[in-house]
């Protein structure tokens, strides 16, 4: 028999969250993404918020080597540097969805074309690109700039308040949140990328541990909040839960 595993509630935060985006909305953020002047790139911010869980930070400061391999091959894994992680812990993000790799190719060949931050001297190596460079540039052909922040967080299930240090990319932060805006996606946030994540992993079944390596979590708690609770799946399981085919409710049964 399997071990039973205790139930958690999904409770109610004062803190707004990010809406979870419907299959339709997601099309017209992409749509709107691609739709700018340059395509390519934003087309594979938007994948790997929604297919890779980043954050938008953790968008801005990714290099040319943490997502290919020196021969040009595209990584499946990807390290995020613990500086520039939530929690201050280097985290995995994984590249195994089939339209982010996508995405990454095409930007990849848009680059190499454009001739984007190349190495000197001329190299075969990452595909003529400089490793060290940031993988998603500005409109400027240049790494989005950081901000150090900080922040005061205080737990729901302690009230204890802590104080961290974060880097931020409010320009990076403001783009993407206007394709949101320009969508019509209501309350639309770069955060809304993670939620709708989580809860499409956990509506296809994915467990508690899949979604914290997934998210990052530390605790397999943490992704409850990130997760809508699917009602119409509820609906429909309850209706169906004492239904009775009509031969036994004929015979009297």
């Amino acid at each position: 028999m399997p071990t039973p595993r205790a139930i958690r509630r999904f409770r109610a935060s004062k803190v707004k969250k990010a809406p979870v985006l419907t299959p339709r909305e997601f099309k017209r953020l992409l749509y709107v993404a691609g739709d700018t002047r340059n395509p390519e790139r934003n087309r594979l911010i938007v994948w790997l918020l929604f297919g890779a869980a980043f954050r938008i930070t953790e968008v801005a400061v990714i290099e040319i080597k943490d997502v290919m391999w020196k021969s040009g091959k595209l990584r499946n894994k990807v390290i995020i540097p613990a500086k520039f992680c939530k929690n201050g812990k280097a985290g995995h993000v994984f590249f195994y969805q089939k339209k982010l790799l996508a995405a990454l190719e095409d930007y990849i060949q848009y680059r190499v074309d454009k001739k984007l931050l190349m190495a000197h001297p001329s190299s075969d190596d990452y595909r003529g690109l400089r490793k060290d460079s940031k993988l998603i540039l500005s409109e400027n052909k240049q790494p989005y700039s950081l901000k150090k922040k900080k922040r005061k967080y205080t737990s729901e299930k302690t009230g204890e308040v802590t104080h961290t240090e974060n880097w931020a990319c409010d320009t990076l932060q403001h783009v993407v949140t206007r394709w949101g805006r320009n969508a019509g996606i209501k309350d639309f946030t770069t955060h809304s990328g993670r939620r709708t994540l989580a809860t499409r992993v956990a509506r296809r079944g994915g467990t508690e541990e899949l979604l914290c390596v997934l998210l990052r979590h530390s605790t397999d708690d943490e992704p409850y909040g990130y997760i809508d609770p699917d009602y119409d799946g509820i609906r429909k399981t309850l209706e169906a839960l004492y239904s009775i085919p009509e031969d036994i409710e004929g015979a009297g049964l």
